[in-house]
């Protein structure tokens, strides 16, 4: 029997390319197609067949931010067609049985957790919480993949010796993503601690110092305050500006909201270190994040004269003119003078700045919340009816 070349071809054609494309037809694009709870000595096998890397998401019936991930993250079809393609992807709930074993087997301990499991086993890479903006995940994961940029690669390249920026940062950031607090800021702080103005006019060890340094009172971020202008020059004024103000901003929200535990005493020394630093009359924004520094300390020590006074110049002077979240900070003290005091004139003050945050507050429901505040203190101060009528504004506020 004698076939055509026409018919030859075809069928190579149909032979050679047809699995591929069927193949191609079961990846799914419109989300990370996971295997749900498999039993693990299969997905074990599966990798090791395949060679494969095996990305497990670790998560919990109750954990709402797992549930974000997979519905905001998880159903991106650049996500799905990269996952898709390049790992297995399974999940396991980490309160069931199997997902109990390999949470205790890799150490996990919040939700969620995305491990990057080798074929062998071998954890090399580990993503912990949700990431729902921007490409940050996404980027994250594609680490796990790329010679010399896994976790597990890095810390293999450390343990060399490595210590070039690139390196360094991507180290630091693998840590980060990992959930290893006290080892990032460890290997942090070695790091910066041999950095020098110099360091700091080269743009890859900026980088690192953008991204890690977070002690406003430490050698280096004094380094960078005293030669602003000269790192600036090189790196970008703004930049250089925008991470000072960053940083200390950080620290005042984090005095602020300290609570001392076991071991763990509030730093009064870095307190006032910080409001000495403060007094620097070249740095931007002084005179907002020194005013806003001090009032935390006055409401931790109680010296409420001393905030009371202070805020009232704040606000006739008008330095907090250009804070973003001015009217959220007034009624914080306000709230402060309320919780303790029963002195009137500082009650009176206090009302004053509710009544300023009331009067100029835009936004209903952050009205609402100001309102209430206001009846509060009307109410310290015996004046019911008067509060009595704060309380409904707030209701009908919060029902815009």
């Amino acid at each position: 029997m004698k076939f055509s070349t026409s018919f030859l071809l075809l069928t190579s054609f149909m032979v050679f390319h047809l699995p591929f494309a069927l193949f191609a037809q079961q990846i799914r694009y419109d989300r990370v197609d996971f295997d749900d709870n498999p039993a693990w000595s299969d997905i074990l096998e599966k990798a090791d067949r395949t060679g494969k890397i095996i990305f497990l998401d670790g998560y919990t019936s109750w954990c709402a931010p797992c549930k974000k991930m997979d519905k905001e993250v998880f159903t991106r079809p650049e996500i799905a067609n990269y996952f898709n393609q390049k790992f297995i992807n399974v999940k396991y709930d980490m309160e069931l049985s199997q997902g109990d074993f390999l949470k205790d087997k890799y150490g996990v301990q919040v939700f969620p957790t995305y491990l990057f499991i080798s074929p062998n086993g071998q954890e090399i890479h580990r993503i912990v919480g949700a990431h729902t903006t921007g490409n940050v995940f996404f980027d994250w994961a594609k680490m796990a993949v790329t010679p010399g940029r896994s976790r597990a690669d890095l810390e293999q390249r450390y343990k060399n010796g490595e210590r070039n920026p690139a390196m360094m940062f991507d180290y630091m950031l693998t840590l980060r993503m990992a959930g290893e607090q006290k080892k990032e800021e460890e290997i942090t702080k070695n790091y910066l601690s041999l950095m020098t103005k110099d360091h700091f006019m080269d743009k890859s060890y900026w980088a690192a110092a953008k991204m890690f340094l977070n002690n406003p009172t430490s050698r280096e971020f004094k380094i960078i305050i005293d030669n602003r202008e000269e790192i600036g020059e090189a790196v970008g004024l703004a930049d250089v500006d925008a991470k000072l103000y960053e940083t200390i901003d950080k620290q005042i929200k984090s005095n602020i909201s300290f609570q001392p535990y076991e071991g763990h005493p509030f730093d009064k020394q870095a307190e006032l270190d910080l409001i000495e630093l403060l007094r620097n009359p070249d740095l931007p924004n002084r005179n907002e994040l020194l005013a806003r520094a001090k009032a935390a300390h006055y409401i931790r020590n109680g010296d409420l004269y001393d905030l009371a006074y202070m805020v009232d110049a704040l606000i006739e002077f008008r330095i907090l003119e250009h804070y973003k979240n001015l009217h959220a900070e007034l009624d914080y003290y306000a709230i402060s003078i309320s919780k303790v005091a029963l002195d009137e004139l500082l009650l009176r003050k206090a009302l004053k700045w509710s009544e300023y945050v009331c009067t100029n507050e835009t936004k209903h429901s952050e009205r609402a919340n100001y309102l209430k505040t206001k009846a509060i203190l009307l109410e310290q101060l015996g004046r019911a009816a008067e509060a009595t009528e704060a309380k409904k504004q707030a209701a009908a506020a919060e029902k815009l």
